[in-house]
């Protein structure tokens, strides 16, 4: 029953049938060293009128718990014929999105077109009648094209970002889990898991304006706490509502929002 809700946590909202269509060869030589490192530093490249951000560091969750509950939500590595070691998906208020990916070493991919845009050079194909396209950087930018345009547009000044765009994001913790949405029982809702170095694992939970409904709830929730081998930890900061909870891997990641 854990393991189903692990599944329902970290269920995949990637298009994965688009996934391995980028295969062939490709030179190094638009590869750089560098990294995404966060929900913020991804936010930094995205557009506004986001809805919903996930980050997972995936090298170092490697080989543990987070790790494998977190698997199905990482592409394969023949999308770039490189190991991912980061990445971030982003949702927009329109349904759409947009992914960032991070490699351990140049990626070798190709496509059936190419475009230029703003002096990128972007590969695209269709996909079930989408535009999808990836331009090689660091980090990679992957999605429909039109979104993968509107990054480039943030990323050369011609468009604001979305980093300003959540104030919740400055009392939040960067970890190798984070995701950051807009729920119906709070403004904002932001969530990480981190391994701590006794094994146990600690997750942060911020509710920006929570629902009163919300804070009853996990209220009674810290008062049971115990039971489930759980501590809890809940403080207020201006607007935001602030949880920390440790406890064995299971019991975390199980624990409701």
């Amino acid at each position: 029953m854990k393991r189903k809700l692990v599944a329902i946590i970290f269920v995949v909202f990637m298009l994965t049938s688009s996934l391995a269509i980028l295969v062939a060869n490709w030179g190094s030589d638009a590869w750089e060293d560098g990294s995404i490192d966060s929900i913020r530093g991804a936010l930094n490249m995205t557009p506004q009128d986001v809805s919903f951000v996930r980050y997972i560091d995936v090298q170092k969750m490697h080989n543990t718990p987070l790790g494998e509950a977190s698997a199905g939500a990482i592409p394969p590595d023949s999308l770039y014929n490189a190991e991912i070691t980061e990445m971030c998906v982003v949702w927009f208020e329109d349904g759409t999105w947009v992914e960032f990916h991070q490699t351990a070493t140049a990626p070798r991919i190709g496509s059936i077109d190419f475009i230029d845009y703003l002096g990128h050079e972007v590969l695209i194909r269709d996909v079930d009648g989408t535009r999808v396209a990836c331009v090689l950087g660091s980090p990679n930018i992957y999605g429909p094209l039109e979104n993968v345009k509107k990054v480039l547009d943030v990323m050369e000044g011609n468009a604001s970002s979305a980093k300003d765009d959540f104030a919740i994001l400055e009392k939040a913790r960067p970890a190798e889990f984070e995701r950051l949405s807009v729920e119906d029982f709070a403004d904002y809702f932001y969530l990480n898991f981190h391994q701590l170095e006794s094994g146990r694992y600690q997750s942060i939970r911020i509710y920006q304006n929570p629902s009163v409904d919300k804070v009853t709830n996990v209220t009674k929730l810290a008062e049971t706490a115990p039971s489930r081998g759980l501590t809890y930890n809940i403080g207020q900061d201006e607007d935001c509502m602030i949880v920390t909870i440790i406890g064995e891997f299971d019991a975390v990641i199980s624990e409701r929002f």
